[in-house]
């Protein structure tokens, strides 16, 4: 019998294992074979020789592929050295590991929305429908088999979300320091994961209202801290050693009391999941074939992190622009509709609309799921505010691949409590 503490049992792992077996392999047969379009060239180049990548710069995927590049030193394309296929491996493994891990998530929670006992098979089959159907979509497995940053940005979400599900599970060791920590490197993978923050306030609502007292202190200042930096602090260096002096001084300050002292540890978390950034100037200034931005100056370094060769956010407005911005949800749904085949997209309407009739601790889960995609789909198309050409339909279909990632863990839950029903009324009859 397996442990309260233990989040996955070993059926959820050997799901897992096989999710990512059958994606890995799949994604490696069809592998570019070297450099391909879009921005894999660049993004090549700053992983080999340590440069500056496309703004925001992306620090942790830039050392992650040189990392690959050094694991894989003898590739070739046609006799020359070819570093651009240890990078596009990389997104094939990082696509496969998020496919294992939503495979070990559907698997997990099925056992919380089917009656007991809850066969394994039923809890296996949710789990690799929703991780090969993610596998599988045409976006995803675009950027599974090219030099590109979203498979890493998609792998760090379902992390965070899997934390999340530990920390609200009962019977299980709080984490709300490691959630914490793994928000504010998040920001260093990609700044989308930003929108994590209302999920992570809701997960600490969930757990207790000490939770939430603490973690939303910690997580405001925070925000606070990074609106003061690229609104003042980018200025000049003194204005942004004055902000972050003040902010440690917080630190420092709610440390000195017990019932303070997690938040200054979580402050202090969040702001170190920031420091990957110090990459950039260090990697500016030895001016590598690829600088973008010339980071080791004062301007060139907030150039990068504020994403200044491209043009400023123009948000969405619902409330004065409806129907424009109807015309964009019913982008985004034929969007997320083609990443599945025929109607299995609606299986994921069925955990959502059987929500009041499960247990409360699965309405919890099933909650912040639904809350997540609400901040990954409506949150982040009204941030993109996209114009429905060809040309912007194409280059935003990737912002939206974590919630394509909710919707596949949807369907293979929706599967399974169809599968289950079926299964109860045959051994009633």
């Amino acid at each position: 019998m397996e442990t309260p503490t233990r989040l996955f049992s070993a059926c959820d792992w050997k799901t897992a294992a096989i999710a990512v077996l059958l994606a890995l392999s799949v994604f490696t047969v069809t592998l570019a074979p070297t450099v391909t379009l879009e921005y894999s060239g660049a993004l090549i180049t700053a992983a080999n020789h340590l440069g500056v990548a496309r703004p925001p710069g992306y620090p942790l995927w830039t050392l992650m592929a040189k990392g690959f590049i050094c694991l894989f030193p003898h590739s070739s394309y046609h006799g020359h050295p070819n570093p651009a296929w240890a990078v596009n491996f990389m997104s094939a493994v990082l696509g496969s590991l998020s496919c294992g891990l939503l495979a070990m998530l559907a698997s997990r929670l099925s056992r919380e929305l089917l009656p007991p006992p809850m066969p394994p098979a039923l809890c296996a089959v949710a789990g690799l429908v929703s991780a090969l159907l993610f596998a599988f979509s045409p976006v995803m497995w675009s950027q599974s088999v090219i030099a590109e940053t979203h498979t890493l940005t998609t792998f760090f979400f379902l992390l965070l979300l899997t934390v999340s599900l530990h920390w609200i599970s009962p019977g299980h060791p709080p984490v709300a320091n490691l959630s914490a920590f793994l928000f504010g490197l998040g920001l260093s993978i990609s700044p989308m994961l930003l929108a994590y923050a209302p999920i992570l306030l809701l997960a600490a609502a969930l757990v207790s209202r000490r939770a939430i007292a603490h973690m939303a202190t910690a997580v405001l200042l925070f925000l606070g801290f990074l609106a003061a930096e690229f609104r003042w602090g980018r200025i000049h260096p003194f204005y942004a050693s004055l902000i972050l002096g003040t902010t440690l001084f917080l630190v420092l300050l709610f440390a000195i009391f017990r019932a303070t002292r997690s938040v200054s540890i979580q402050l202090a978390l969040l702001l170190a999941g920031l420091i990957p950034y110090l990459y950039l100037p260090l990697a500016s200034a030895h001016n590598p074939p690829m600088n973008m931005g010339q980071a080791c100056t004062w301007a060139g370094f907030w150039h990068v992190v504020c994403r200044g060769q491209y043009e400023a956010m123009n948000p969405a407005n619902p409330w004065t622009e409806p129907l424009v911005f109807a015309r964009q949800l019913l982008w985004y749904a034929r969007l997320a509709t083609a990443q599945f085949p025929g109607p299995l997209a609606a299986l994921a309407l069925i955990p959502a609309f059987g929500l009041p009739w499960l247990p409360n601790h699965a309405r919890k889960f099933i909650g912040l799921l639904l809350a997540a995609l609400f901040c990954f789909s409506i949150v982040v198309l009204v941030g993109a505010n996209p114009h429905l050409d060809i040309q912007n339909s194409f280059i935003l279909r990737v912002d939206f691949i974590p919630s394509f990632a909710l919707l596949s863990l949807l369907c293979g839950l929706g599967l399974g409590m169809l599968l289950c029903a079926f299964s109860s009324k045959r051994n009633v009859a």
